[in-house]
């Protein structure tokens, strides 16, 4: 029997449009094809934060390491020797001769200096993670300070250094040791940029400045194994082989489409069709009736993410109204009024473990998680009395911000349905599509919003460094000192027991101050058939698109 006639009947009247976004008569197919979350969002790098975004960006550029595509660890990239010294503070990169922009160029060691200093200068999304850097935390201040009279920037003073007669080389001094730098080079705020393609000068200033369609084609210059060659707004992605890639044989597609197809029925249905090779995170609108069908092509396992609530902790909300969020006895009397099992068996439908916590127990070898807060209504009612509002009277109607994709707006009809219910409050459901919804998360300009974080590197920090004092991910603008600190200590300690308690210190921190409400913790799901390689299951979901590739009869 074949795919198609497995596929319901009410789908098989969108395989025409399916088959037309995978390619035309003009276009040969592309040897690998995928959807993936709707359209990517950015390829600039210091904005770079969404899965779909940051798997793109692994195919277009390589940082001085490399993510090895099956076990995740990094592995020498564009550098080809790279010297640490014994006290683990200092790394030495030697850039390969062989590397290359897409455009022919070097790649030197001033590329990863430029990208590297304009994602502390713009205060990239990530920038926090250049504070292991010796110099780069106080460069950061320097420039917020900047227009208050404070002494001007100096990169110099970071622990970055070039040598003119080699431009190869490249010294990084780090404060502390750092076990884990390698895979925080191998990650996507470090990946270098091609300068002269970026900057423009500015007509009466002179002065250079980005040029904002750099990340469009034929303007992206990238040095990863693949180039840029279509972006066709909320179509398709097309890239083909970079022929200046340093490990061409390692390219196992010449060409891949990602298509843009933000409904899962047509998912499911270019998938079926055949249009589609792999098919990634099948929602349970979909892919819970298919479990029950025992679909083998159809893959779940382990997931390194959590889906929460971010509640907004500024003292006053958007538009200047006092915030009820900044009393942590209101977020913990919302969270402690859900019932998360039912969002997991009658929403989602995966097998999504119900979340207390925010780190995924397991994620971590030896980490044990803190205690969360339980599913409690009589002590809910209790701290929300305790806050001014008994019985809800005199509290106000937030919003719940939500982006319209997926079964996020299911979700918040049934939490909003449980704080009526529960505490006898009512909130507004604000659903956006996806950029506005995540500049409003990013800016802080909502009271309640759905939110989630996958970890990008294997060690918690990933996870609790989001929520450091002026981090660009810190959606809540929650701060605690406290927990800064702890998070601090465990950059200094190289025992990995003791870091590991004090993460687990500093989690309990987070989990009791409520700044994010846990509801459940991922899984991936993905569909693909038996010829279709190079996808590993692994619990980051971080896809290396360059080992990718079906095996198709001939």
């Amino acid at each position: 029997m074949s795919r198609l006639l497995l596929i319901p009947l009410a789908l098989v009247l969108l395989l025409a449009g399916a088959m037309m976004l995978s390619g035309t008569a003009a276009e040969k197919r592309a040897d690998f094809t995928f959807v993936d979350r709707g359209d990517i969002k950015t390829l600039d790098l210091p904005r770079l934060t969404y899965m779909q975004d940051i798997r793109i960006a692994y195919a277009l550029f390589e940082g001085l390491y490399a993510v090895h595509p099956l076990t995740l660890d990094p592995i020498p990239g564009t550098a080809d020797r790279i010297d640490i010294s014994d006290d683990k503070k200092t790394y030495t990169f030697h850039i390969r001769n062989t590397a290359k922009w897409s455009n022919g160029d070097p790649v030197v060691a001033a590329d990863f200096v430029f990208a590297w200093k304009r994602m502390l200068d713009e205060s990239g999304d990530y920038a926090e993670l250049f504070n292991y850097i010796q110099g780069a935390e106080e460069y950061q201040k320097a420039l917020a300070d900047k227009g208050k009279g404070g002494p001007p920037p100096d990169f110099t003073k970071v622990g970055v250094e070039t040598r003119p007669d080699d431009p190869s080389y490249l010294r990084v001094q780090l404060k502390n040791p750092t076990v884990f730098f390698p895979d925080l080079v191998a990650f996507t705020p470090f990946f270098p940029s091609h300068a002269k393609s970026m900057l423009i000068k500015e007509d009466k200033s002179g002065e250079m400045r980005v040029n904002p369609k750099y990340t469009r084609p034929p303007n992206l210059v990238g040095n990863g194994p693949y180039r840029l060659d279509k972006w066709e707004f909320k179509r398709k992605i097309r890239l083909v082989a970079n022929d200046y890639y340093w490990d061409k044989p390692g390219v196992k597609s010449k060409t891949i489409d990602m298509l843009a197809i933000d409904d899962p029925q047509n998912c499911f249905a270019a998938y079926e069709s055949g249009a589609v090779d792999w098919w990634n995170e099948v929602p349970g609108t979909i892919g819970g009736e298919l479990l029950k069908r025992g679909r083998t092509d159809l893959h779940v396992f382990t997931s390194f993410g959590t889906y929460f609530y971010s509640f907004n902790c500024r003292p006053t909300l958007p538009g200047g109204a006092d915030n009820p969020l900044k009393d942590v006895r209101v977020r913990q009397a919302l969270s402690m009024a859900i019932e998360k099992q039912f969002i997991v068996d009658h929403i989602t439908r995966m097998g999504q473990p119900v979340a207390t916590q925010y780190i995924p127990p397991g994620a971590f070898k030896a980490y044990q998680p803190p205690q969360g807060l339980p599913f409690d209504v009589q002590r809910a009612r209790q701290l929300l009395s305790d806050a001014g509002f008994r019985d809800g009277h005199g509290f106000p109607q937030l919003k719940i911000n939500f982006n319209t994709e997926g079964q996020h707006k299911e979700i918040a009809e049934y939490v909003q349905r449980q704080w009526r219910d529960h505490l006898s409050i009512n909130v507004e459901l604000d659903g956006k599509e996806l950029k506005t919804f995540s500049d409003q998360l990013r800016n802080k300009q909502y009271s309640i919003s759905r939110a989630s974080w996958y970890g990008d590197y294997n060690d918690p920090s990933t996870f609790t460094d989001k929520y450091l004092p002026g981090g660009g991910n810190n959606d809540s603008d929650w701060n605690n000192e406290r927990f800064a600190k702890l998070c601090d200590d465990a950059t200094r300690e190289t025992d990995q027991t003791k870091r590991l308690r004090v993460f687990h210190d500093a989690e309990q921190i987070l989990l009791d101050e409520s700044p994010i409400l846990p509801l459940f913790h991922y899984v991936n799901s993905h569909m693909r058939g038996d010829n279709v390689k190079g996808i590993p299951e692994n619990a980051r979901n971080s896809i290396i698109l360059k080992s990718a590739e079906v095996v198709r009869k001939r």
